[in-house]
């Protein structure tokens, strides 16, 4: 049975629906946007399969979200500026050249970080690192790394490897630093991903896998949620769960949990094919996979669930299950 709304697939169905209706709505957005008839006129006219890679990518969806959200003045001239560059080049906003990428990729490694919204608020854990960056590392080492953690995935769960080549675009550096594993994504910028490097680990693309499961799976609820309601819970209400001191609203459990249990699930894959050594590495595995086992509880108790929001709750206590065979296998 699969779990396209959890796990990883190459040909991820629910994904694609999901991206297209999110394409639907920025199209939407894009004719109500003040910009230059001329503009808008000799979009309309680009083959359809252009204007979904424009409209999808992540620098011009998130330039769209500002403009509705803020009206940003900013944002309007820069994505008035992104087409007139696309409507002189005659080619996609994606034509990159493929050195820049990722090994076996179509993701970028790169500074170049034009969203909006890390601009307005980053992520509340990385108060002390909210500026992107190579940090003490060179570009070189940060490239080496992201070869080696894309390798281990594509061995070892080849669908996930595919899912994320087909919807990430970017994956911006966080700096580098010790004992914390740094990563955050917004909702206003499906596909591109903020990620850490940890230098005081011998196994850094271990974290790294670990981010880039946790911050993938944050794109896929979040383009969902860009057309479906999650729940119906009143935002004033608050509840603990086992991975915060603070109490949160049932969305961002939900959100939390449904992050953790995928990459449970890939760090066993990778415990099993002996990528995975370190007791410490175990030690941790085990805990998320008991804490998220606690958290499922918190969102049964609590959480008023719309029925496609049931569908993904389903397919995490299924994962879970599956985790719960491997661990049973592994001991």
């Amino acid at each position: 049975m699969s779990y396209f709304t959890v796990l990883g697939y190459e040909n991820n169905e629910v994904l694609l629906w999901y991206q297209q209706k999110y394409f639907q709505k920025l199209l939407k957005i894009f004719f109500i946007i003040a910009l230059p008839p001329d503009l808008k006129k000799n979009f309309i006219e680009l083959p359809i399969r252009e204007q979904i890679t424009f409209l999808l990518y992540p620098d011009i969806s998130s330039l769209v979200q500002d403009i509705v959200l803020h009206q940003s003045e900013k944002s309007l001239l820069q994505l008035v500026k992104e087409l007139e560059r696309l409507i002189d080049a005659k080619q996609e906003i994606s034509t990159i050249d493929y050195l820049k990428n990722i090994w076996g990729t179509h993701i970028q490694l790169t500074l170049d970080d034009n969203n909006p919204a890390n601009s307005i608020v980053w992520h509340p854990d990385h108060d002390d690192t909210g500026m992107i960056g190579w940090g003490s590392k060179k570009k070189e080492d940060w490239e080496e790394l992201f070869t080696k953690t894309l390798q281990i995935l594509q061995e070892i769960n080849e669908g996930y490897f595919y899912e994320i080549n087909n919807f990430i675009k970017k994956i911006v550096p966080m700096k580098s630093s010790p004992h914390t594993n740094n990563s955050c994504s917004y909702k206003e910028c499906i596909g591109t991903l903020y990620i850490g490097y940890t230098t005081d680990t011998q196994t850094p693309e271990i974290n790294i896998l670990e981010a880039l499961i946790h911050e993938s799976s944050h794109n896929k609820l979040n383009l969902i949620m860009q057309t479906d309601a999650i729940h119906n819970n009143d935002f004033s209400l608050r509840y603990y769960s086992p991975y915060r001191p603070d109490a949160r609203h049932i969305q961002w459990v939900f959100l939390w949990v449904h992050a953790i249990i995928p990459t449970v699930y890939i760090l066993l894959e990778a415990l099993e094919r002996g990528y995975i050594y370190d007791s410490m590495w175990k030690e941790k595995i085990l805990l998320l996979h008991m804490k998220n086992k606690m958290w499922v509880n918190v969102i049964k108790k609590h959480a008023k669930l719309t029925q496609v929001w049931e569908t993904i709750f389903r397919d995490m206590c299924s994962v879970i299950r599956l985790c719960d065979a491997k661990i049973q296998q592994n001991s």
